[in-house]
């Protein structure tokens, strides 16, 4: 894995070369990604837009879930079990999210802005020398 530098300008708009930042090959659209406030859009193929779409359905699934247990079961705390039964279910849901979490920071590339730049690591080689002969 490597490292690129890329405006923050070209990631927003769209500009960055059509190169996948996950496996170099031809990308087939773009996955965004908030840093620092900003939305960028990043290239990658269907597969792994469809990965990236997986693991947010996946957080926000275990995020609701969770909430909506704990609310049921403390709503329901007249039955005894119930309460302790959602708490349980609330912090396994808590795990799967922060799971998830985990899981999309490390198949995406870690991103920051510096600045106008945005700095982009693990990144496929073939996307930096991509981002270098578009330069």
């Amino acid at each position: 894995m490597a490292k690129a530098v890329v405006t923050v300008t070209a990631a927003r708009e769209r500009g960055l070369p059509p190169v996948s930042v996950r496996s170099g090959a031809v990308a087939d659209g773009y996955v965004p990604v908030t840093v620092a406030n900003r939305r960028v859009y990043l290239p990658v193929t269907q597969a792994e837009f469809d990965r990236v779409r997986y693991l947010r359905r996946r957080q926000r699934g275990a995020l609701w879930g969770g909430l909506a247990c704990f609310a049921l079961g403390a709503a329901m705390a007249r039955f005894p079990v119930m309460l302790p039964l959602a708490g349980v279910i609330a912090v396994l849901s808590a795990v799967l999210w922060g799971l998830a979490t985990m899981t999309l920071r490390a198949y995406l590339p870690a991103v920051s802005v510096d600045g106008e730049l945005l700095r982009l690591r693990r990144v496929h080689e073939g996307f930096v020398a991509a981002v270098s002969a578009d330069c």
